[in-house]
C-alpha cells in the first residue's frame, strides 16, 4: 500500500470515529486559559510576569482578513521579520536575524500547532500549513525563550487553531470566508486579481466536538513569476472518554504552488521591478503534504500531563534557476513525525510559596530522498542522489519557584541529541558518480534560568541567561557551485536577556508596556558567504554577536457609547556585530518600527496601522545597502447581522520596497521588489445553532 492510499485509509477510519463516537455525561475542561495567560512556558504564567520577549496574538489580531498567512500579524512584533514573495508564495521568518542563513524557508525556530511539534528533524518549519483566518491564538517566543522545545535559539510559534473545548457549547457553527485582492501587477493593462475562499463547520456536543477548515487560494503576483496557489483540507476531533481526560485527532492534506522569480539588481528593480529571470527556467516549487496526528491530555487536582503524536508525507518538485550558472531541477520525497510528552506538577510549600517541576520529552524522525538534475541537461548525470536520515531527541527538566505576586525563580535543563545519516552519490565532473557518506552526530546542553520579580503587582522586572543550538540541515550539505559538500558544524548560541514589562489601570484606560534589551554571541554561526558564480554558499564563521533592545508600548481607552480607541507604537535597535562587516549583521536593518491606531464602536472598527524599516546592509563588506521604507495600511470592518464586512489598502502611499532581501547575492542582485499599492476585501458569514 502507497503512503498516499494509507493517508486516505485514514483520514476515513478518524471520520469513522465521528460518525460512531459513544458520549459520556456533562464534563468541563479545567483548562481554559484566559488570553492574558501563556500556556507555551510549560506552566501557564500571565503575559505580564514572563521572563524575556514573548507576545500573545488574539483571534482578532490573526484574522484580520488582510492576508493568507501570518505576516502582517507577527510584522507588528520588535524583534520579528516575516518576508515573503508574492504574498502567499515562499515564506522567511527572522527572530533577532536568527534566520539569516535561510535563503529560503523557516529554520531556526520552533512550530506548534495544538501542542503538536511540526518542526521537522531536519529543522525546517512547514509555517505555510496556517491560515491566519482559521487561528485561534498565537504565542511568539523570541530568543532563547523557544529553546524549552528543543535547543533552538531562534524563537517559537506556538498557535491554537481550535478554540478551548469547554463542553457548555452545543450546536453547530458554520463561517464562510471570501477574499480578492489587486496584486499591483497587471495583464493587458487589467489589473490582476488575487482570491481566497474557505470553510468551517463545527459540532459541538457535551463531550465531544468535530469540525472541518478548508481554504483555497489562487494569486496571479505581482512579478511575472510570481503566481501562486494553496489547497488544504483539514478534520479535528476532540472528545472526553472521562471528565479529566480529553483526545484530539487532527488529519490535514495540503497541495500548493509558488513560483520563483529570482532577485534582481538595484538598477533592475528600479526600472523595471517586474522582470523576473526565473521566469526563462519556469522555476517554481510545487508541494503536497498528509499528515495524521492524535493526542491526550489529562489534568489531575494538581498535576497535568500530555502526550502528542504527528505523522507526516510531503512530496516537492522544484526546477528552479536565474541563469545557465544557476540551475537545476530538484525533486524530494519526505516522511517525517514527532512524539511530545509533558508533565507538570505544583505544590504549596506554604500560603505564600509553590513549587512546580516539570519534564518532557520530544522524539523526531524525518527521513529525506533528494535527487537534483540539470535543468538544462536532463540527460546528463544527475548532479547529486542522497537519501538522508535523520533522528533527533530533547529530554529536558525544569523547576519553578513561586511567591504569590512577588517573584518567580525558575530553572530549566535540557539536552538535545541529533543524528543524520546522509548517503548517496553526486558528480564532480568525473566520468562516473562519485559516493558520498555522511554520519553527523551532535550532543548540545540547552540550560536555562530566570528570576522575576513584581512591584505592587502592576511592575516586573527579570533577568534570563539561555543557552541554544541550530544545527545544519539536509538542505545545507550540498554547495550549489561546485556539487561538493559542506561540513558544517552546529550554531551554538549563549544569550542574557533584561526586561521590564508593567501596566496602569484607570478607570477608561489601560496602559500595558514590554521592553526587552538582549546579548547573544553564537559560535560557528552558518552564515551565507560570497561565491564566484551565481549560487550561494555556506560555512562556519567566527565573530558573530548580536544585540539589541525591543520595546512597545499599548493604550486602550474606553469612551462613550460603546466606542473605544487603541493606540500601540513598537520598534527595535540591533547592534548585531560580524567580524568581517565589523558595524552591521548583512540583512538586518539597523532599526525597526511602527504603530498603530484602532477606532471601534458596536458595528464598525477602523485601523491604521505604519511599518518602518531603516537601511540594511545586503553584503559582508556593508558597500550594497536597501534604502529605508515606510509602508501604510489601512483597514475597515463593518460587522451586521452575520456577516462581517472588511475593506483595506495594503502600501497605502505605493511605497518601493523589496520583501525578500538576497545576501551576499551573485552581481548585485539583491531584491526581490515587493507590490505598490494594492486594494482587498473580505467577507465572513458566521450562523451558530
Amino acid at each position: 500500500m502507497r503512503w498516499r492510499d494509507a493517508f486516505i485509509v485514514g483520514v476515513a477510519f478518524f471520520v469513522s470515529i465521528q460518525l460512531t463516537g459513544q458520549e459520556s455525561r456533562v464534563q468541563l475542561d479545567t483548562l481554559h486559559m484566559a488570553s492574558a495567560v501563556v500556556q507555551a512556558l510549560r506552566i501557564p504564567t500571565p503575559v505580564q510576569r514572563t521572563p524575556g520577549a514573548l507576545v500573545v496574538l488574539g483571534a482578532d489580531q490573526l484574522q484580520n482578513g488582510a492576508s493568507p498567512d501570518i505576516e502582517d500579524a507577527i510584522n507588528s512584533i520588535p524583534g520579528v521579520k516575516m518576508e515573503t514573495r508574492g504574498i502567499g508564495g515562499s515564506r522567511r521568518i527572522q527572530m533577532r536575524s536568527s534566520g539569516l542563513r535561510s535563503p529560503f524557508a523557516v529554520r531556526n525556530l520552533h512550530l506548534l500547532c495544538n501542542g503538536f511539534v511540526l518542526t521537522g528533524a531536519g529543522g525546517t518549519s512547514p509555517v505555510e500549513l496556517w491560515n491566519p483566518q482559521f487561528l485561534h491564538r498565537l504565542e511568539v517566543l523570541l530568543g532563547p525563550t523557544g529553546a524549552i522545545f528543543g535547543g533552538g535559539y531562534g524563537g517559537a510559534l506556538v498557535a491554537t487553531s481550535l478554540t478551548p473545548f469547554d463542553g457548555l457549547n452545543t450546536g453547530t457553527s458554520l463561517q464562510l470566508l471570501s477574499r480578492v485582492n489587486t496584486t499591483g501587477g497587471s495583464t493587458d493593462e487589467s489589473p490582476r486579481l488575487a482570491s481566497e475562499t474557505g470553510i468551517s463547520i463545527m459540532g459541538r456536543k457535551a463531550t465531544s466536538d468535530w469540525s472541518l477548515q478548508s481554504t483555497w487560494t489562487e494569486n496571479p503576483g505581482y512579478r511575472d513569476q510570481e503566481s501562486n496557489q494553496k489547497r488544504n483540507l483539514e478534520l479535528h476531533r476532540r472528545w472526553k472518554p472521562q471528565p479529566n481526560v480529553l483526545h484530539h485527532m487532527w488529519s490535514g492534506l495540503f497541495q500548493a504552488s509558488w513560483d520563483l522569480p529570482g532577485s534582481l539588481t538595484a538598477e533592475q528593480a528600479e526600472s523595471n521591478p517586474s522582470n523576473a529571470p526565473g521566469r526563462a527556467y519556469d522555476a517554481r516549487v510545487e508541494r503536497e503534504r498528509y499528515w495524521l496526528a492524535w493526542s491526550r491530555t489529562a489534568t489531575n487536582a494538581n498535576a497535568k500531563n500530555g502526550l502528542w503524536a504527528f505523522g507526516q508525507a510531503s512530496n516537492k518538485y522544484n526546477p528552479f534557476g536565474t541563469s545557465p550558472f544557476y540551475q537545476g531541477l530538484k525533486e524530494e520525497q519526505e516522511i517525517n513525525g514527532s512524539v511530545r510528552w509533558w508533565r507538570g506538577e505544583t505544590r504549596a510549600l506554604n500560603t505564600n510559596t509553590t513549587l512546580t517541576w516539570d519534564q518532557s520529552a520530544i522524539g523526531r524522525f524525518e527521513q529525506v530522498h533528494i535527487d537534483e538534475d540539470d535543468l538544462l541537461a536532463p540527460g546528463d548525470n544527475p548532479r547529486y542522489s542522497l537519501e538522508s536520515t535523520s533522528q533527533a531527541a530533547w529530554v529536558g527538566s525544569g523547576i519553578r519557584l513561586e511567591a504569590t505576586d512577588t517573584w518567580i525563580f525558575d530553572m530549566q535543563w535540557g539536552v538535545e541529541w541529533l543524528t543524520r545519516n546522509t548517503s548517496g552519490l553526486f558528480d564532480q565532473q568525473a566520468p562516473t558518480m562519485a559516493a558520498y557518506e555522511e554520519l553527523y552526530n551532535q550532543l548540545n546542553w540547552a540550560p536555562r534560568i530566570s528570576l522575576a520579580h513584581s512591584f505592587n503587582s502592576n511592575q516586573h522586572v527579570a533577568i534570563q541567561y539561555a543557552e541554544g543550538s541550530s544545527h545544519p540541515n539536509t538542505f545545507e550539505l550540498v554547495d550549489p557551485e561546485t556539487n561538493s559538500f559542506a561540513d558544517l558544524n552546529s550554531e551554538l548560541a549563549q544569550t542574557w536577556e533584561l526586561s521590564w514589562k508593567g501596566s496602569h489601570v484607570a478607570p477608561e484606560m489601560n496602559v500595558q508596556w514590554a521592553f526587552n534589551a538582549y546579548h547573544q554571541t553564537i559560535q560557528d554561526a552558518i552564515a551565507t558567504v560570497e561565491g564566484e558564480n551565481d549560487g550561494l554558499y555556506l560555512a562556519n564563521v567566527e565573530g558573530l554577536r548580536m544585540k539589541g533592545l525591543e520595546g512597545s508600548i499599548r493604550t486602550h481607552c474606553i469612551l462613550a457609547s460603546g466606542k473605544s480607541l487603541e493606540f500601540e507604537v513598537h520598534g527595535n535597535i540591533n547592534r548585531h556585530q560580524f567580524d568581517r562587516v565589523m558595524e552591521q549583521l548583512p540583512g538586518t536593518p539597523l532599526h525597526t518600527a511602527g504603530a498603530s491606531l484602532t477606532y471601534r464602536n458596536r458595528i464598525l472598527q477602523l485601523k491604521w496601522n505604519h511599518l518602518w524599516n531603516d537601511r540594511t546592509a545586503l553584503n559582508d563588506q556593508a558597500t550594497a545597502w536597501a534604502p529605508a521604507y515606510h509602508r501604510s495600511d489601512l483597514a475597515l470592518s463593518v460587522s451586521k447581522g452575520q456577516s462581517l464586512w472588511r475593506l483595506g489598502l495594503r502600501n497605502a502611499f505605493d511605497a518601493q520596497y523589496s520583501n525578500w532581501l538576497k545576501i551576499n547575492d551573485f552581481g548585485g542582485k539583491y531584491f526581490n521588489p515587493a507590490p505598490g499599492r494594492t486594494v482587498w476585501a473580505s467577507w465572513v458569514y458566521r450562523i451558530n445553532r
